[in-house]
């Protein structure tokens, strides 16, 4: 069975990301005895989309098609832009090409998978991990047998999409490392991505914690699911190998916890001594000396906290399981060990006003960290506990997921804006050591917070899409 795998993802903010979720994929098809190909439209501009998938299957001949659907959008409240177009001009052109069953999946459409198939018109799609869900397609289609048995399949029956139970790798200890995706040259260019190109790598997948926005949960499971470290440095040095990679980003939702874990991975980096470094997306919780130590020997470089929230009634109403507290002392940790801080924040929440920005800003003044990310407008996704809080209320709104809804605290209006503004400039005038980063044009902070029309409210009347 010929496969070819199509990844759709252009999103370059903050940087254009290697499709290592196909290369699994691929990897898997093939040692299940399939042929399987990536094309990979990253770096294709709008007017090449549709003839490069043309162009593909005319050259390759696929008996089944696999479509991934990484982002819906971009995330960005006030900078907003959807991916859903690229993925309609590429359903578009394999089905003018090509006769073969065209199966969506991937991490969005795994959140939204009806409404997904419904707007574009898609008569097949796989949630959950797509490993075991499109072998068993191909194995079916291979010997002739209906489909119907796969996991995770969502079937097109007239005028309603069937549902089923998300497909799970039974055991992430067995995941295989890509072997046979080479990646563009231009995700490790400085000229391309910025100044730090990094691979992405995953060293377990679920998330046992329920921060109120995030739908990892809904994606891969409620629980942590752990891959052997010594299948992850061996991911790692093959990829070192094959492209000269020389940095990675540990993907994970969170690297640091279970803290056993992270310090069996580490562990068998250093044993490994592959001269590479990394960065991970990590928790305040649970951190020492020892901990932030260890990390840098195996090559660490740098830690996202991804902190939301400086104060402890933002990080209560956001289901963060820290405290300031914890984040003062992980910050403290990191910097001994001579680690690079980012500290992300995520404004306009449930709760925000500009008193716990305030009190956010003396906190990042107190930890300093060697760069702050500043986004504002929550990014509202289905069977978060945002959304379920949301659907809970009085009036609740009829929403359009696929319309981008973005949380904003009514309590936000122009004043508010003003002096948020005010108090994130005089952050960023008195830290000129701080790499401030932010996803707003602090000139139209104002204006488009109170005339958006993504702006929905929690208060009396909830839901309300603002005027």
């Amino acid at each position: 069975m010929k496969v070819l795998l199509i990844a759709t993802n252009r999103e370059r903010r903050p940087s254009f990301a290697v499709p290592a979720g196909v290369a699994y994929l691929q990897t898997a098809l093939i040692d299940a005895g399939h042929e399987a190909r990536i094309l990979d439209l990253c770096f294709d501009p709008d007017d090449r989309l549709e003839g490069r998938v043309t162009e593909a299957i005319g050259e390759y001949g696929p008996d089944l098609i696999g479509v991934s659907v990484r982002n819906i959008d971009n995330e960005t409240y006030l900078q907003y832009r959807g991916n859903l177009g690229d993925v309609k001009i590429v359903l578009g052109a394999c089905r003018a090409a090509s006769a073969a069953p065209v199966v969506l999946g991937g991490s969005a459409f795994s959140l939204m998978p009806v409404e997904i198939m419904n707007v574009l018109g898609a008569d097949l799609g796989v949630i959950g991990e797509g490993e075991p869900a499109m072998v068993a397609i191909a194995d079916a289609l291979a010997e002739g047998r209906p489909i119907t048995d796969a996991p995770g399949l969502l079937r097109r029956e007239g005028t309603r999409v069937s549902v089923s139970e998300p497909a799970r790798v039974s055991d992430p200890g067995s995941i295989v490392a890509p072997r046979y995706f080479v990646p563009d040259s231009r995700y490790f260019s400085t000229q391309v991505v910025g100044p730090q190109p990094t691979y992405g790598i995953q060293t377990k997948r679920g998330c046992a914690f329920r921060c109120s926005y995030c739908p990892v949960p809904s994606i891969e499971g409620k629980r942590f699911r752990l891959r052997s470290p010594a299948h992850i440095v061996d991911e790692m040095r093959h990829v070192r190998d094959l492209a000269g990679v020389k940095r990675f980003f540990i993907t994970d939702s969170i690297f640091n916890l279970p803290r056993r874990h992270a310090i069996a991975v580490c562990e068998e980096m250093v044993a490994a001594d592959l001269g590479v470094t990394w960065m991970a997306y990590t928790n305040p919780l649970q951190y020492d000396d020892d901990l932030a130590l260890l990390f840098k020997r195996a090559g660490c470089e740098t830690l996202n906290f991804g902190l939301d929230a400086g104060c402890d009634e933002m990080l209560t109403s956001l289901q963060k399981d820290f405290t300031v507290a914890d984040i003062e002392n992980a910050t403290a940790c990191a910097r001994r060990a001579g680690v690079r801080i980012i500290h992300s924040l995520l404004l306009g929440g449930p709760g925000e006003t500009a008193d716990t920005v305030a009190r956010t800003l003396d906190t990042m003044d107190r930890c300093a960290p060697d760069i702050l990310t500043i986004a504002f407008g929550i990014r509202v996704y289905p069977k978060t506990p945002l959304w379920q809080d949301i659907g809970s209320r009085p009036g609740r709104p009829d929403l359009d997921m696929l319309q981008a809804v973005f949380y904003v605290d009514e309590a936000l209006g122009p004043a508010e804006c003003r002096t948020i503004l005010r108090s994130i400039e005089e952050f960023v005038e008195t830290h000129p050591k701080i790499m401030v980063r932010m996803n707003f044009d602090p000139k139209n902070l104002e204006a488009e917070v109170s005339t958006s029309s993504l702006r929905i409210s929690a208060q009396a009347g909830a839901g309300r899409k603002a005027r």
